[in-house]
């Protein structure tokens, strides 16, 4: 209401105005052109005025923010701390938050799941440890064999020992296969083959005689139970803390092939059938300290390693048959 009543008093004071000129002798054209340019005067005003308010705006902006960013850098280490200690109580509730946000994902596409359970979904090649300390391993000249290891998790150099564990050879691991099909396709359907190209279980247990090197990747506790009752945990290994992942590994081709990285840094390789020549290359921001060990692993040998200073690779050996493994780890 009130801005139509403004709107008439300035109409009939345009009016008015206009009635005046044309008294005058003015002419319609010129009062028209009369007015146009006063309204472009206006607007001229209108824009210097806003943009110096503009410009102000913009220079309290980037003021406040220079001695935010001042204070920020002077005070760094304070606001540090004062920030992950008010976090530390967030961060297991927000991850558990995330992960509950992500059910619902992972109903709709049942194809993210093998991501879902990833701890790492693209390992950074390039990376390295600056001023990495490494003196676990630049003392190690041998891999020792030990007799009835006690559990523990500060083993600093690599061992291995003899196990208990029963053979499993290519049939037995075919039989274990055939008895959770089911399980076995749906959480672990696809395994690594040279390093190249990725293959059912079915496909993999079809190539009898074929030789090549497979990767079998299992990382969720269907497949872990599975396991454990016929891989039970080895003596070394702690009650708490054994990691999900676990690979087994199928050796036919007699080639050199890296063993994959695991989740925890201490890690185990335990031959279920066949012997290999490992040889654990010492890590890469360390290897002008320490130098390559080679050790046999024979059957039901357990080989024990600390990920962070040493990535074995397996080598050819005397033997012709083939070679299975089963790798694991701990934190």
């Amino acid at each position: 209401m009130i801005n139509r009543n403004v709107l008439k008093e300035y109409a009939d004071s345009i009016k008015r105005l206009r009635e005046q000129c044309l008294d005058s002798g003015m002419s319609e054209e010129e009062f028209r052109n009369l007015y146009h340019e006063s309204l472009q005067a206006l607007d001229i005003q209108q824009q210097g005025t806003t943009s110096n308010a503009a410009f102000k705006t913009r220079h309290k902006v980037l003021l406040f923010l220079s001695l935010f960013l001042t204070c920020c850098a002077y005070y760094y280490q304070t606001i540090y701390s004062c920030i992950i200690c008010q976090l530390q109580d967030y961060i297991y509730p927000g991850l558990r938050l995330i992960r509950k946000l992500a059910i619902p994902f992972l109903t709709l596409f049942p194809s993210l799941t093998d991501l879902y359970h990833e701890t790492c979904l693209i390992q950074n090649p390039f990376f390295a440890v600056v001023d990495m300390d490494c003196w676990p391993c630049s003392s190690v000249s041998n891999v020792r064999e030990i007799v009835n290891p006690e559990p523990n998790t500060q083993h600093n150099a690599p061992f291995i020992y003899e196990t208990n564990q029963q053979v499993i050879d290519f049939n037995m691991l075919r039989e274990i296969f055939n008895k959770n099909r089911n399980i076995f396709d749906q959480e672990s359907p696809k395994i690594h083959v040279d390093n190249k190209h990725y293959i059912t279980p079915t496909e993999m247990f079809n190539r009898v005689g074929e030789n090549n090197f497979y990767v079998w990747k299992f990382n969720n506790m269907h497949v872990a139970r599975i396991l454990r009752q016929f891989i039970p945990r080895p003596k070394v290994v702690p009650k708490f803390g054994q990691s999900t992942e676990r690979f087994i590994i199928i050796d036919s081709g007699q080639n050199f092939f890296k063993i994959p990285d695991t989740e925890c840094n201490y890690s185990f390789l335990l031959s279920l059938s066949g012997s290999r020549i490992i040889n654990l290359m010492p890590a890469e921001e360390c290897k002008h300290q320490c130098k390559s060990l080679k050790v046999e692993l024979k059957e039901q040998y357990l080989l024990w390693y600390n990920w962070w200073y040493w990535r074995p690779v397996i080598q050819p050996s005397y033997s012709n048959d083939t070679f299975i493994g089963h790798i694991g780890s701990y934190c």
